[in-house]
C-alpha cells in the first residue's frame, strides 16, 4: 500500500506530492487553481502560489502543502503517536475524523481497511 496520511488518504495520489517529485510547476500550477476554488475557507487564503503547491506527505519531515501542515487532524494523530486515525481508540467517536470522511470515502475506505489489519 502507498503511503497513507493519518486521515486516510492516499498521499502517494496527490498532485502537490507528484508535482513536488518530479517538480512539474504545470501541475502545481493547475492543481493550485482547482485546490484554491476547493479549499480555500479551509486554508485562509483566496490565491494559491504555484511555490506553495510542495509537499514531501502528509507523514514526512520534509516540506507540506499549507493545508496538510496545517491540518487538525494530522496534528491530533501526531500528538497521540497514532500510526493514523484508524489506529485510535477514540475513531469511532471522534466527529473531526468522521466529518471528513462524510466528505471523502476513499479515505474513509482505506482508513477502515487498515483498521482492521
Amino acid at each position: 500500500m502507498s503511503e497513507t496520511a493519518f486521515c486516510g488518504l492516499d498521499c502517494e495520489a496527490c498532485p502537490a506530492l507528484i508535482a513536488t517529485r518530479n517538480d512539474d510547476d504545470l501541475l502545481r500550477e493547475k492543481t493550485a487553481r482547482e485546490w484554491e476554488k476547493a479549499y480555500a475557507e479551509y486554508i485562509g487564503k483566496s490565491r494559491l502560489e504555484t511555490g506553495e503547491m510542495n509537499c514531501s506527505g502528509c507523514k514526512s519531515a520534509g516540506i507540506r502543502f499549507i493545508g496538510c501542515a496545517n491540518c487538525p487532524i494530522r496534528a491530533c494523530a501526531v500528538g497521540k503517536g497514532a500510526k493514523g486515525c484508524w489506529d485510535c481508540a477514540s475513531y469511532d467517536a471522534c466527529g473531526m475524523i468522521q466529518g471528513f470522511h462524510s466528505h471523502s470515502p476513499e479515505a474513509r475506505e482505506r482508513s477502515m481497511k487498515l483498521r482492521r489489519g
